[in-house]
C-alpha cells in the first residue's frame, strides 16, 4: 500500500507539471514565433516481488517528468502589411545581441528601429549583423534573400543584409524567455548565412509567423491531464483508507 501511495503521489506531481506545460502553451497561443512545449513523462524504477506461485514479478513506482521539448514546426504566416514585420518560411532563426552582449536567436520577426536607427526587437535586442537605418529613410524593403534597402535622399540604398542562423539540432536550443533561444551543446553552434541558402528558409516581408500552438489540441491535453490527476488523487485516498483499515486490525 505504501508503494501505491508513493506511485499515485508521483503521478499527481507529474500531471501537475504537465498541466503547467499546457497552461504555458495556451498562454502563448497568440505569441508571434512561439514554439509549443511538449512534456515527455517517464516511468520510475521497478521493484521486484515474489509471486505466490514461486515466480517473480515487478511493480512500478510511478511516473516523473522526463524532459520538456520544443516543437519547432512552422507556425502559420499572418499578413500584417507592416514593412518591419518579416517571417522566415522554413528553417532558420534571426540572430540578435542581448543587452549583456551575448547572442540569442528568435523566430519572432516583429522588428523595430530604435532611437539610434538600429534594427532590433521590441524588447531591445539588436539584429546581428547590425543594420542601421538613416534618419529620413523611407520605403524600406526586405528581400527574400535578406537584403535590406531603403530610399535615402531620393536614392535606393542598400542598408545591409539580414542573415539567419541554422542549427544541427534546433530542439536542443534553450528557451530564454522574450521569444529568445540560446545555443547549447545539444543544439550545436549556429551556422550563419543568407536566407534561402543551405536549407535556410527565405524571408517574407509584411508577415509574421504565428505561434504553432493548436488551441484545440491543448484543450484535449488539458482535459486528459486533469482526469489523470483526479484518478491519481483517488488512488492516494484509497491507499490511505486501506492503510487505516490495516492499522485498525492491530487494535
Amino acid at each position: 500500500m505504501m508503494d501505491a501511495l508513493y506511485s499515485a503521489a508521483s503521478g499527481m506531481t507529474a500531471q501537475q507539471t504537465s498541466m503547467d506545460v499546457v497552461a504555458n502553451n495556451l498562454a502563448n497561443a497568440t505569441t508571434s514565433g512561439y514554439k509549443r512545449d511538449r512534456l515527455d513523462l517517464v516511468d520510475l524504477a521497478y521493484q521486484p516481488f515474489q509471486l505466490p506461485g514461486g515466480g517473480t514479478g515487478q511493480v512500478g513506482l510511478g511516473a516523473a517528468p522526463g524532459r520538456v521539448n520544443k516543437e519547432h514546426e512552422q507556425g502559420g504566416l499572418q499578413n500584417t502589411g507592416r514593412d518591419m514585420d518579416v517571417a522566415i518560411q522554413g528553417e532558420g532563426f534571426f540572430q540578435v545581441t542581448r543587452p549583456d552582449g551575448t547572442l540569442a536567436y528568435t523566430r519572432a520577426g516583429n522588428l523595430q528601429v530604435d532611437a539610434n536607427g538600429r534594427i532590433g526587437t521590441p524588447t531591445g535586442e539588436l539584429l546581428q549583423p547590425r543594420i542601421q537605418v538613416p534618419a529620413g529613410a523611407g520605403d524600406l524593403t526586405i528581400s527574400p534573400d535578406g537584403s535590406v534597402t531603403a530610399t535615402v535622399a531620393g536614392k535606393i540604398t542598400t542598408l545591409g543584409t539580414i542573415q539567419t542562423a541554422s542549427f544541427t539540432n534546433p530542439s536542443g536550443l534553450l528557451a530564454a524567455g522574450g521569444n529568445l533561444f540560446t545555443a547549447s551543446a545539444n543544439s550545436g553552434a549556429a551556422s550563419l548565412g543568407a536566407p534561402g541558402t543551405a536549407g535556410r528558409g527565405p524571408l517574407t516581408q509584411g508577415t509574421l509567423e504565428a505561434s504553432n500552438v493548436n488551441v484545440g489540441t491543448e484543450m484535449i491535453s488539458l482535459i486528459t491531464t486533469q482526469r489523470a490527476f483526479e484518478a491519481s488523487s483517488k488512488v492516494v485516498m484509497a491507499s490511505d483508507e486501506m492503510m487505516g483499515m490495516a492499522n485498525g486490525l492491530r487494535r
